[in-house]
């Protein structure tokens, strides 16, 4: 079996070289999450409300702006990133978590209904869209 060795200081090299790269990746996912989460959606106007609500598969339409005031990016002590809802930034409104998990029946916010939840973190992990704007982001780091 062959054993590699690293170089004493390699994880110290390794986070100097990736630590740009990863907050380049957190400040553009902040970005696009303040842009999708920052726009009517094209569903129903519902009484009451100041813009249309999204339809399925859309990001949540901007109504209060409770979502979108608490997102941030913060790198956590191990030098990773968390981009998100964060209550460091502001208080995390219930309908951050019951908008991505509208289960279970306790849920303050019920989304059990035939028009669903609105996902906005699970989306933006798998949006083309927010893939491609971390890769043209990181070119630039080259």
């Amino acid at each position: 079996m062959t054993t590699l060795k690293l170089h004493p200081d390699a994880r110290e090299r390794l986070r100097q070289y990736l630590q740009p790269a990863l907050e380049v990746m957190a400040q553009e996912t902040l970005i696009f999450l303040r842009e999708k989460l920052n726009q009517p959606g094209s569903g129903l106007h519902h009484p009451g409300l100041p813009n249309p609500s999204s339809n399925p598969g859309e990001y949540p339409a901007k109504q209060s702006g409770a979502l979108l005031a608490c997102l941030g990016a913060a790198q956590l002590t191990d030098g990773s990133w968390v981009v998100g809802a964060l209550n460091s930034v502001a208080s995390v409104p219930v309908e951050a978590w019951a908008l991505e998990f509208p289960e279970p029946p306790t849920s303050p916010v019920n989304r059990a209904t035939p028009y669903g939840a609105r996902p906005w973190l699970s989306k933006a992990h798998g949006d083309p869209e927010l893939h491609a704007r971390i890769r043209a982001a990181l070119t630039t780091l080259q």
